[in-house]
């Protein structure tokens, strides 16, 4: 045990030492390093030690590009000596690490660089945020790691000052892969020997991804050259206390901030001086003093804020950022050290319902209804940036999402994707790297270890436990993480349980919840429904009104299926002629779980094109009837749901908002309008028009209107009401009798205005008689659609004014923008999509293309019965 509680020390020498987060910057000098000119080949084709690669002499222009930050897969899909693994068949060309053997992708990265001339009391640092798996570095000769590197996560830095004596220095590490691979067998984590290592384990198969054969080895994550003084900072850590129930927009009481950081003398000789932080313009300082080599925690009496600016979740507040700015100065040298770290002021709780039997989350003591998703991560191959992670944590933000959650098998995720997710309002559930089907919740025979013996995984409990402690120290200060979760449907072994819970999230981040596991009794109570996830196939949508599931259910889904220009990207073009090629095998490769009939009460188009517009239909109406039903039924029933899961990180064909090429599919809207904070919609168990608050405030003087059209756009039916409803809550507005509707198809027309007429929420609904079908919607006669665009003044944001101008309803319009070559502009934003316009209604729909877009684009759209139609929308303009 005591080798365990070391783990909770700071652990501080000149070859490792645990990084500050992201956001700590040097005033004095920084680089990333991805720009450099990196070098990679096989250690089997080297012939030289990493001291002899490092030396001077040796010649690297003959090597070829490598990619770093990258795996060994992206740089050889970069050298184009592999093909597209999200492409066909084409990952079944790729050799697999497990029958190559570990060899085969074990790698030597080199660069060489020059440093700014070294100057008085400067310090250089070469900090490592991630490499996958084992790693020896060398720099100018010399091994600077006297223990191998192991752990996907875990970030080390090494003092390279005493070797720099030379303009031209030289870096090398040699990579190699999780040890073991594990068999991608087909198994949920192939045969689950992937968990014996702290890494991700989705790389060795799932049900919904093929293996990645390299299993992300390399060093996949950034490399960076830092200048300091004498003394530097480590862990900058800022915790905001924010007492009682507060609403947004109101004069708010004082909050308080705790301050702390971590002080290292990198220096040979004892080191004085000042160590200062300030809050806007609230500094508070200290005065300190260490020995040659010695590191201390230095912890400031706590700040007072009068009015601060709150943090709120996504559609329920404003996202204010703060930023602390964390100073060193010495006697003898000055500036040592500048840190800046961006949080944000909150509060983080939680509580049972026994009404429900389970976990309510609050943030600034305001209980939270979530509507959330899953994430696995935004590449399988690591390819990400910041701009990526800005606009995929953006779906979510538009889909009015309030969280995600990222799960156990995925990745401990990266600073970026926090910041982005700080940005956005979206509350983060971090699983750490366990998942029930690599560490033994089920017997399996798939799996090659026995059930006990997986439950002991991963093999090397000091590191996973020294890796969360980094982890931790890396994430703890963005506002936007919530919750710490030990694994996927199944805790960590329970001598590493013990220590997170009862030691280090105590000890490194009080300000976040701690669960076991994702559906443990921490989560939900066995009072109602008992424990666990699912369902993940497609359903009847009344069924989510009518079926009571988990009260907080951490992964419930169904289907996904792109459009039909990301499919062309995808499968071969020999497979997308019929829609019976939805049962070949490159469909299976890539997935695809069925829609079961739900299509065909549509009809049975002749084409693959028209079978997937028909999938955007049923999809739509799955997910938004998903989530209007835990609406329905919040607080009684349920306290949050998160949806298995918003997207995929390959070209999957399953459980999608949005695909790999970053296009939206029809359920991402679905999901947008039931997710929105004040909503509208019409019960399917019922027939109830409902309101929903996810507000903190009581909505008064409302009017929802009810308006049933026929097909042809004839009125049928037409119904008013007067309500308030509570904060936080769902109330009956009324039930209109539909059961006198005699149409064997209609469509229903929900709005709620406030008492100025103002539209507060929208919501149409395509509805047929017991045991009829849709197919009515295919022969509805041509709509008429007039369009007209306008320039916004924000770079790239357009207006598109879509109106119905005949007598016909026009039917699931959708919008799309194009290039001067016809291809798609992705990703856009649309304001609203896969949208029906009644006679005589107009829609505002805005508009946003991408920021680096400058050339021409076209707005397109069709419909179920509009014909295809384009609008030029931009030319080009520098």
């Amino acid at each position: 045990m005591d080798r365990f509680r070391n783990f909770l020390k700071p652990v501080l020498s000149l070859l490792f030492i645990i990084l500050p987060s992201f956001t700590a910057m040097s005033q004095l000098w920084q680089t990333d390093m991805k720009d450099f000119a990196w070098k990679g080949l096989p250690a089997t084709a080297v012939h030289s030690d990493g001291n002899t690669l490092t030396s001077s002499g040796i010649d690297f222009s003959g090597w070829p590009k490598a990619t770093v930050p990258g795996t060994i897969l992206t740089t050889l899909l970069n050298r184009h000596e592999i093909p597209d693994p999200f492409y066909g068949f084409n990952n079944e060309h790729i050799p697999d690490v497990y029958h190559t053997g570990n060899a085969y992708y074990t790698w030597w990265f080199v660069t060489s660089f020059r440093l700014p001339e070294k100057g008085e009391g400067r310090y250089y640092w070469l900090k490592f945020r991630g490499v996958n798996y084992a790693a020896q570095i060398f720099f100018n000769g010399r091994r600077l790691n006297s223990d191998t590197h192991r752990g996907m996560y875990l970030r080390s830095m090494f003092q390279v000052i005493p070797y720099t004596d030379r303009q031209e220095n030289r870096l090398a590490v040699l990579v190699s892969p999780p040890d073991p691979p594990g068999n991608p067998d087909g198994g949920q984590g192939g045969n689950g020997r992937i968990g014996k290592n702290v890494t991700n384990q989705f790389t060795a198969g799932w049900d919904w991804i093929q293996p990645v054969r390299d299993r992300n080895t390399g060093i996949w994550d950034k490399v960076t050259l830092e200048a300091t003084g004498p003394v530097i900072i480590l862990d900058p850590y800022v915790v905001p206390i924010v007492e009682g129930i507060r609403y947004p927009g109101k004069k708010q009481a004082p909050a308080k901030l705790k301050l702390q950081a971590t002080l290292f003398n990198a220096s040979d000789k004892v080191q004085e001086g000042i160590f200062r932080v300030t809050v806007g313009t609230l500094p508070v300082t200290k005065r300190f003093r260490l020995q040659p080599g010695d590191s201390g925690l230095m912890k400031f009496t706590d700040i007072i804020l009068k009015n601060p600016q709150l943090w709120w979740p996504n559609g329920y507040g404003p996202q204010h950022l703060t930023t602390a700015v964390f100073t060193i100065r010495t006697d003898d040298s000055g500036l040592s050290d500048r840190r800046q770290v961006t949080f944000g002021i909150r509060s983080v709780g939680s509580y049972f319902n026994h009404k429900t039997g389970a976990r309510v989350f609050t943030i600034n003591g305001q209980k939270i209804f979530i509507n959330g998703g899953n994430w696995i991560t935004g590449d399988a191959m690591m390819r990400m940036t910041p701009e990526k992670y800005d606009v995929q944590v953006r779906m979510h933000a538009e889909m009015n999402l309030n969280m995600i959650r990222v799960w156990g098998g995925s990745l401990i995720e990266r600073p970026e994707f926090y910041a982005a997710c700080d940005k956005y309002g979206i509350l983060v559930w971090q699983d750490l790297p366990i998942t029930g089907d690599c560490n033994g919740r089920w017997k399996d025979p798939k799996k090659a270890d026995s059930q006990a013996r997986r439950r002991e995984y991963p093999d090397e409990h000091s590191l996973f436990l020294a890796t969360i402690t980094d982890q931790v120290k890396m994430l703890r200060n963005h506002p936007s993480l919530m919750i710490w979760c030990g694994g996927n449907e199944y805790p960590p072994p329970p001598d590493i349980n013990r220590i997170l819970k009862n030691q280090l999230f105590p000890q490194l981040d009080e300000a976040r919840i701690y669960l076991e596991e994702s559906t443990g009794p921490d989560v939900l109570t066995n009072t109602i429904g008992g424990n666990g996830d699912g369902p993940y196939r497609i359903q009847k949508p009344s069924r989510f009104f009518t079926f009571r599931n988990y009260p907080f259910n951490p992964e419930t889904g169904s289907v996904g299926l792109p459009v039909f220009e990301t499919l062309q990207e995808i499968i071969p073009e020999k497979y997308l002629r019929k829609p019976k090629d939805i049962r070949t095998p490159v469909f299976r490769y890539h997935k695809f779980i069925g829609f079961g009939n739900r299509p065909a009460l549509y009809g049975r188009p002749e084409t693959m094109k028209g079978f997937v517009r028909l999938a955007q239909i049923v999809s739509y109406n799955q997910y938004r009837a998903l989530i209007e039903g835990y609406n329905a039924h919040m607080w009684n029933w349920y306290t949050g749901v998160l949806i298995w899961k918003t997207q995929n990180p390959w070209s999957a064909l399953r459980g999608m908002f949005y695909d790999f090429m970053l296009d939206q599919n029809a359920g991402f809207y679905g999901v947008r309008h039931a997710a929105e904070n004040i909503h509208i919609q019409f019960n399917l168990n019922d027939s109830a028009v409902c309101v929903v608050n996810h507000t903190f405030s009581p909505l008064k003087n409302l009017e929802a209107s009810f308006e049933a059209v026929s097909l042809t756009g004839r009125p049928l039916m037409q119904k008013s009401y007067e309500l308030h409803v509570p904060p936080s809550s769902a109330t009956m507005a009324g039930y209109p009798a539909i059961g006198k509707i005699e149409e064997d198809v209609y469509l229903i027309k929900l709005t709620l205005t406030d008492k100025d007429g103002i539209i507060l929420s929208r919501n149409l609904y395509w509805m047929k008689r017991p045991g009829g079908d849709y197919t009515a919607l295919s022969r509805m006669p041509p709509a008429t659609l007039t369009c007209r665009l306008s320039r916004k003044a924000k770079r790239n944001h357009f207006l598109a004014t879509l109106e119905n101008t005949g007598k016909i309803p026009a039917f699931f319009i959708r919008l799309k923008v194009t290039d001067g070559n016809n291809k798609r502009i992705l990703p856009v934003f649309y304001s609203d999509n896969y949208l029906t316009l009644l006679p005589g209604e107009t829609q505002k729909i805005t508009l946003k293309l991408p920021d680096n877009q400058t050339g021409s684009a076209t707005l397109e759209y069709n419909g179920m019965n509009l014909a295809h139609t384009r609008f030029v929308i931009k030319q080009s303009h520098k």
